[in-house]
C-alpha cells in the first residue's frame, strides 16, 4: 500500500504550486492534529467537520490529496469519498478511523483509497506520508 503513495507530484503539477488538502474529520481534536503537519509544510488545507461542507468542497477546489474520517462503522465519510471520486477522480485519498472495519477497509480500497490508517494517526506516519507522497513539493 505505502509503494502507491511514493508517487511524487511536482510543484508544476498542483495548482499554483501550493498543494491542496481536504481533511474531514467530525472530531475536531482529530482534525486540528491531522492538519497541523500539512499546515506547518506550507500545504492549503481545507478543513471540514460535516460531510455537506467536505461535499461543497470537493466541488469547488481542484485537490491533490484527501484524508477523510470513516466515522462511525456506517462509514459517513463514504459519501465524501464517492464525492472525491466523481469530481475529483485523479485526487488520492487516505481514510483514517477509530473503529477499524473489515467491509468499510475494503470498500475504500475499492474506491481508490491508498491507505487506512486507525485514529490517532502519529505524527510521524502524518510526517511520513506528507514526505514520501509530496517529497519535492514540500516547503523549505
Amino acid at each position: 500500500m505505502r509503494k502507491r503513495m511514493q508517487q511524487n507530484i511536482d510543484e508544476g503539477e498542483t495548482l499554483y504550486g501550493t498543494p491542496k488538502i481536504l481533511i474531514f474529520d467530525v472530531d475536531i481534536e482529530d482534525l486540528t492534529r491531522n492538519a497541523e503537519p500539512f499546515e506547518a509544510h506550507g500545504f492549503e488545507v481545507h478543513k471540514c467537520m460535516s460531510v455537506d461542507t467536505a461535499m461543497r468542497c470537493v466541488e469547488r477546489e481542484e485537490l491533490d490529496f484527501a484524508l477523510l474520517d470513516q466515522g462511525s462503522p456506517t462509514f459517513e465519510g463514504l459519501r465524501v469519498i464517492r464525492h472525491l471520486v466523481r469530481y475529483n477522480v485523479r485526487t488520492p485519498f487516505v481514510v483514517v478511523t477509530r473503529c477499524k472495519d473489515m467491509l468499510c477497509r475494503q470498500e475504500a480500497f475499492a474506491l481508490g483509497a491508498v491507505d487506512y490508517l486507525e485514529k490517532p494517526v502519529p505524527i510521524e506516519e502524518m510526517n511520513w506520508i506528507i514526505r514520501n507522497y509530496f517529497g519535492s513539493s514540500l516547503k523549505s
